[in-house]
Formats: C-alpha cells, structure tokens, sequence
C-alpha cells in the first residue's frame, strides 16, 4: 500500500514539474517580448526610430500606427536637418564670395577713379577747348565729315594737347579740382535756376539757347513751317545783341551750373536725353563764341571748339557724338582705344541708342530739326524726329530714283547691312498713310523694271551750310 501511495505521489511530483516548466517557458516567451518591446520604447525615446514589419507582431496596432508616423516625422526632420546644414554652408560660401568681390570691385573702382582723374582731368586740362589754344591740322574733308575723320580729328587733339597732362600726380589732380571747383562757384544767379537734376538743367539750356537764336532773327525774315523756323546765315542780326543780354547771363549761369553735376546716377534714357541737349547746346553755344564757320573743314575746328565742361570734365562735340553716344565701329587696339574706354566707362550709355543719328543737330543743312528731349519721353521723341526727318529728307525723283542723305548713309550700319535693306529700313519706318511709303513699295516690288535696285538709289550729298530748324514754340 505504501509502495502504491509513493508511485502515486512521484507521478503527481512529475506531472506538477512538468507543468511548472511549461509556465516557465511561457513566461520566458512573454518575458522576451516585453524586453523586445522595452528596447523599441527605449530607441523610439533615446533617437531616431527605424520601423521594420517584423516588430508588428510585438505591438498593438494603434502603437504600430504611432510608430510609423514618428519615423517619418523622424526622417523628415533629419532631411530638414542636412538641408539647414547645406543652406548654412551655402550662405557662408555666399558671404565670403560677397566679401572677396566687394573687395575687387573696390580695388577696380578706385584704380578707374584714378584713370579717369588722370586722364579725363588732362583730356580737358580744366579749361575751356580751344580757348586761346592752336588747334591741330585738320583733315581736308571735301564737302562732307566722314565719322572716321571725325574720330582722327578729335584724338588728334587729344594726342597733341593732352598726353603730357596724363602724367599727373593724385596730388596735382586735386589741386586741379579745388581750382575748378573755385572756377565754377556759384553767382547769385546761379541759385535762382530751378533746375533740380541733369535733365532739367539740359533741357533749360537748348530753351535759354533757342530763345536767343530767335532773338537774333531778323524780323523781315518769315520763312519756316508750322512747328519750325529756318535760321540761315543771312537770319543773323547782330544789331538785336541787346536784346540778348538777360538771356545770355542766365546762359552763363546755367554753363557755370553745369561744372558740378553728377551723373552716375542717371538711368539709360536720362543720359540719351541729357547728352543730346548738351551735343547741340555745346554747338549753338560754339556759334554765339566763335561765329558761323566759312568752309567744312572750318566747321569740323568748331566742333572741336565746341565743348562743355560737365561735372568738372571738359568735353568737346566730337567726343560727346563718338564715344559716348555712338559705339565705335572702327576701334583698334592701342592707346587711344583705352582712352576711348576710360571715356565710355565714366559717362558711356551703356549700349547705343541708333535713333540719336536723327537727334544730333550740327547747325548744317542736312542736320535734322532741333528739339528738346526729355528723359520722361526721350523714345518717342526719338522716334517722332526720326519719321519726320525720313519724310522730309528722302524724295523720289520724276526718274523714279530714290535720293537718301548722306548723313544716314554714314550711318547705315546703325539700321541696315546695305543699300537694299537700307531701303527695306526705310519703307518700314514710314508712316502707313504716306505717299512716300507707297512709291518705294512699288519699287521695292520691282514691277516691270529691270533696274536693279541700287541703281535707283542715289545719296545726296552732305550740305554743310549754315541752317537751323528751330522749334517755333519753346
């Protein structure tokens, strides 16, 4: 009986082990997975969270949900994080390139500052061109300037008068410029102008200048059309002088104003309109000093003469035309050429504006019309000078040849490769209505004839002769 009780009792020991073991191994299968789960809190609090599918069995699927949604937020903020890095990278680059260009362009400003001082102070030599001085020998044009002669002519003066000037010390520059700051003090006439800019200052010039033109107009004289009178050599009546001078000193006032003028400034169609005025303003101004010019090869010493001194620079015609409002189709490599350079650098437009070909009035027959330009409204004037002075400079002839003036032909490449698309040039300018534009199309369509069309072109040439076509109204 005892023995039967003990085997009983071993099995209940046995069967109860077994059991226990079984907990154990369930528990430490439980016990496993919180561990698991306890490492996926740890690294979802301590740092970035990577979510793998295997994980989805250990968490309930609302955590799982939270999870993924905390590793994306996860990698967006490490993406933002390399990007503000890059930026922060970036900026600095940005800054330092910022620094060394600043610095460059400092270095370069103040090597043009002193070029230009050097030079354009001994380009002027701080005084009136052509005051008390003997020009040079000019070239013998035969009846017309040629824009090449023109440029010889100017640099020529340049070249005998000027170079020894270049070679200035910063010292001597300065006591040049106190001393023409002194020349060019202001009268008590002076402060009464209201010209409040460049502009303004340039447009009163060509009125005060017209309205003296106007009063040396001889009475008797009437010929002219409904915006414009002509003023010829036989319109100048001397014996008006007086009624001339309170215009002639507030011209005065106004050329002493104009030594101190800034310009950098300006924008693009300020600096056409402003040294448009004052090319024609320096050429009228150069008749009153030195009179009407007898022969073209006179003409060309006056547009030498003929000069301003702007901003403290003086500047002659020639050089206002062909280095800073015209571009140079002819420049060679040289000296010249950096003179030519510094000149355009410190008060070039930029980039060419071809219409001031229509603007630019030489006091001579074949001149266009003389207005003044404003900078609010300088590209239609432009334009509007243009059309007129297509409409009243190229005729048809009863033989059917077209006569366009020398003064565009110069000019041509400005508009045109050749004669032919000259033409073209022309015709499409033209106003629509005109009578004009309907025989050059005609031409132009070639019909029955077998001329070619550079045949029936013929240019006229360049009249050098006094004349003016000056506004009737200021």
């Amino acid at each position: 009986m005892k023995l039967m009780y003990f085997l009983m009792e071993r099995d209940d020991v046995h069967r109860r082990r077994l059991e226990l073991e079984e907990e154990v191994a369930e528990l430490q299968i439980v016990l496993a997975k919180e561990q698991k789960l306890n490492q996926i809190w740890k690294l979802a609090l301590q740092g970035p969270f990577v979510w793998h599918s295997c994980l989805s069995s250990l968490v309930p699927l609302q955590v799982q949900v939270l999870l993924e949604e905390l590793a994306m937020v996860e990698e967006e903020i490490i993406c933002l994080e390399r990007k503000l890095e890059d930026l922060k990278l970036c900026l600095y680059q940005e800054r330092k390139q910022n620094k060394e260009w600043n610095f460059q362009q400092q270095q370069q400003q103040q090597w043009w500052q002193r070029q230009q001082r050097n030079f354009l102070c001994g380009l002027g030599g701080r005084k009136e061109v052509g005051d008390g001085e003997q020009l040079p020998e000019l070239p013998n044009t035969g009846g017309g300037e040629t824009i090449k002669e023109e440029r010889k002519a100017y640099l020529g003066l340049v070249s005998n008068k000027t170079i020894p000037h270049t070679r200035i010390n910063d010292e001597e520059a300065d006591k040049l410029k106190r001393r023409n700051e002194s020349d060019c003090s202001f009268s008590l006439v002076d402060k009464e102008i209201s010209t409040d800019s460049p502009n303004k200052l340039s447009e009163e010039l060509i009125r005060i200048l017209i309205s003296i033109f106007h009063k040396l107009r001889q009475v008797s004289d009437t010929n002219g059309t409904a915006k414009f009178i002509h003023f010829t050599r036989g319109s100048f009546d001397l014996t008006r002088i007086s009624l001339c001078l309170p215009a002639i000193g507030r011209l005065r006032a106004l050329m002493h104003k104009l030594c101190t003028i800034k310009l950098s400034l300006l924008t693009y169609k300020q600096r056409v309109a402003f040294w448009i005025n004052i090319y024609n303003a320096c050429i009228m101004h150069a008749f009153l000093q030195h009179g009407l010019p007898s022969s073209p090869d006179k003409m060309l010493a006056l547009l030498n003469k003929a000069a301003a001194n702007i901003g403290g620079i003086v500047l002659n015609a020639l050089a206002i035309e062909h280095f800073i409002l015209r571009s140079s189709s002819d420049t060679k490599h040289g000296i010249m050429d950096e003179r030519e350079g510094l000149l355009r650098h410190a008060y070039g437009l930029g980039y060419p504006e071809p219409n001031v070909t229509f603007a630019l009035c030489r006091g001579s027959r074949s001149s266009p019309a003389l207005r003044v330009y404003t900078a609010e409204d300088v590209v239609d004037e432009l334009e509007k000078a243009k059309v007129e002075y297509l409409e009243a400079s190229v005729r048809i002839t009863g033989k059917k040849k077209i006569i366009i003036p020398k003064h565009l032909h110069w000019h041509m490449r400005d508009f045109a490769d050749d004669t032919e698309s000259l033409l073209e040039w022309i015709y499409s300018q033209l106003p629509r209505s005109g009578s004009l534009k309907r025989v050059i199309k005609e031409l132009l369509s070639g019909g029955s004839s077998k001329v070619p069309l550079s045949k029936m072109v013929e240019f006229e040439n360049y009249d050098a002769e006094f004349h003016y076509l000056l506004p009737l109204e200021l």
